[in-house]
């Protein structure tokens, strides 16, 4: 069975976690060989060793008064010898690999000195910067030569700054790894906003960057949104054209009907016609989208107490509250024609309608359309903006209808001019019981 080495993603995590191991093994074997580094000063094993098996021989052929003395002058500042009759060092060879290292030394040097004749072992210095090498040699008559080489290795880092060492070694590792794995999350996350930021009428701004699996997802999806922008495109030339084609046979049919006297069934033809037009006329609104409307700076205020005006016109209690001017550079049929549509189905709900203007630092408007109507339920809300959602009117069964005409486009028409002009619809409950319907909009002027 062949080994197959991950790639892509899967890769890029795998390196991650593998060099985060090889960082805290490499950085704690640094740390135990400081910690059990020789001195510099120490003196050379080969001339200990040579030392120690020349004491050694002089003690065995000296009469025992004269060991002491003569063992104790035979030493140096950097090797103490003595002569006792007997000690108490144990050894500890077999714990450290420095010690097993000079315990072999001496050993292969004097190979009778291997049966527990020979024992070795550190002791901390009274400075506590370096540790010094003890041990002891039994000899033939079971008196000892004890001898303490200093300096032999460094003192043991203090705990304080094995932990300090250790924090600071996985702050580092922790730092390695936090930009390697920010390198692959900054990738996901430039696709992340290029996908939150796509739009109907541009194609998506992706630039492939990061591990391969991400540039074929980045890939990917450009393409996709490509064939999506294609496919919209395309369908609303057809649904415009559909809508436009059909204007002919309905002049045709309404020339028609001017032939016949005014019956009934003929005034109930020439209304159907009627709504028919409304209807072609609000889905060739929402394919374009207002689109090819040109943004400027206009008065929001002008255009709300016209639309009211006009409205109260009607017999409809409507009223407006807010500033007396208010100027915002926005697509002004767009903005009447959203307006239009929010108190419209209002008036097919309500019979009070209250139109609020609200500002913020000069720069963003809210236009908020409350009703004391049955209003929509939280559950209906967001298939109340998709395209031909329509629902009953109060007249019919008592609760509510789709907004503007019946075609099921007034909502969805709105969310779609706000999606693309980087505004927001929402529908709350209003105070006066029924439904609020809440547009927020920005300046998006053009920097001079």
């Amino acid at each position: 069975m062949r080994l197959q080495i991950p790639k892509g993603v899967t890769r890029h995590i795998a390196l991650t976690l593998v060099s985060a191991i090889l960082l805290l093994l490499l950085g704690n074997l640094a740390l135990h060989r400081w910690e059990n580094e020789e001195h510099p000063d120490a003196p050379p094993h080969e001339w200990v060793v040579r030392q120690l098996v020349h004491a050694t021989h002089i003690a065995e052929t000296t009469q025992p008064k004269h060991r002491a003395t003569l063992i104790h002058g035979f030493g140096t500042e950097q090797l103490e010898l003595n002569w006792v009759p007997g000690t108490v060092i144990t050894d500890q060879s077999k714990t450290l690999m420095q010690l097993a290292s000079m315990h072999k030394r001496i050993v292969d040097a004097v190979p009778e000195l291997e049966d527990q004749k020979l024992r070795v072992n550190l002791i901390l210095t009274a400075n506590g910067r370096q540790r010094d090498l003890i041990g002891r040699i039994e000899l033939e008559d079971g008196s000892f030569i004890s001898f303490r080489v200093r300096p032999f290795l460094r003192a043991p880092i203090p705990l304080w700054l094995i932990s300090l060492l250790n924090t600071t070694l996985l702050i580092i590792i922790f730092g390695i790894v936090f930009l390697l794995v920010q390198k692959l999350v900054r990738s996901l996350q430039e696709l992340e906003s290029a996908a939150n930021n796509a739009r109907r009428d541009q194609a998506l701004a992706i630039v492939p960057s990061g591990p391969p699996d991400v540039r074929r997802l980045a890939t990917a999806l450009s393409r996709m949104h490509a064939r999506l922008l294609t496919a919209i495109d395309e369908n609303a030339q057809a649904l415009i054209a559909v809508s436009h084609d059909l204007r002919t046979p309905i002049q045709r049919i309404k020339l028609r009907m001017s032939n016949f006297d005014h019956s009934e069934v003929c005034k109930a033809i020439e209304q159907d016609l009627v709504t028919i037009e409304k209807f072609i006329d609000s889905t060739m609104t929402y394919a374009r989208s207002g689109k090819d409307e040109v943004p400027r700076l206009v008065d929001v205020v002008t255009i709300l107490s016209t639309i009211v005006d006009d409205t109260a016109d009607s017999g409809i209690d409507i009223r407006y509250h807010g500033p007396d001017s208010f100027i915002l550079f926005v697509r002004p049929l767009s903005l009447t024609r959203m307006i239009q549509n929010l108190i419209d189905n209002a008036t097919h709900h309500a019979g009070k309608i209250v139109v609020t203007l609200s500002c913020t630092n000069g720069s963003q408007a809210q236009i908020s359309v409350d009703d004391n109507g049955p209003g929509i339920p939280k559950e209906k809300r967001t298939l109340a903006v998709q395209p031909f959602s329509r629902f009953p009117n109060r007249q019919q069964t008592g609760n509510i209808d789709n907004p503007v005409d019946g075609a099921g486009l007034g909502l969805a028409f709105i969310q779609r001019i706000l999606e693309e002009q980087g505004g927001q619809l929402s529908l709350e409950t209003s105070p006066l019981g029924g439904l609020r319907a809440c547009i927020t909009l920005s300046d998006n002027r053009p920097p001079d």
